[in-house]
């Protein structure tokens, strides 16, 4: 009777029928395709939301540097979602855009003093809390220097603000 024949032979004494090592590689691609396909969805999910973050900071910005220019002062607190009659004249149809777009719920304002002393667009979500800092973390990273405590756009854990500056 041959070795191949015989009950008695347990599967795990038979020597491996491929290296060790191309075994642990395709044991360690398949973890690691695992892990890709779990992840990807939060990381596109939060670049899109971020994309639709960023425009109106974008906009708002452009907006209130050309009235600051226009008018040596930064404007009163507003709403950006309803500026009133102090931008009568300047375009604003691409800010309503970005501003609809947006696909984080949430207030939009311009402060001319913030709690840090400077003018600052400032967004608040409907719903804070951990996707909300990934998201504007991203914006971050985009717009200023990625870290969410220092420089010019600051993310706290109610809120994002973008320092402008008139220089």
């Amino acid at each position: 009777m041959s070795a191949d024949k015989n009950p008695s032979t347990s599967p795990i004494l038979r020597p491996p029928s491929e290296p060790t090592w191309f075994a642990a590689t395709k044991l360690g691609l398949i973890g690691a395709g695992i892990g890709l396909a779990c992840a990807l969805p939060f990381i596109v999910s939060d670049h899109l939301k971020a994309n639709s973050v960023k425009a109106p900071y974008v906009q708002a910005r452009n907006i209130l540097l050309h009235y600051q220019a226009e008018k040596a002062a930064w404007p009163k607190d507003f709403d950006l979602s309803s500026p009133g009659e102090q931008f009568v004249g300047f375009k604003l149809t691409a800010l309503s855009e970005a501003l609809a777009a947006c696909q984080v719920p949430g207030k939009w304002a311009f402060v001319a003093k913030s709690p840090e002393g400077w003018p600052a667009v400032v967004f608040t979500p409907d719903e804070p809390g951990p996707s909300f800092e990934r998201t504007l973390g991203v914006v971050d990273g985009w717009v200023d220097d990625g870290e969410p405590l220092t420089g010019d756009m600051r993310v706290g854990a109610g809120s994002a603000s973008l320092r402008l500056s008139a220089e």
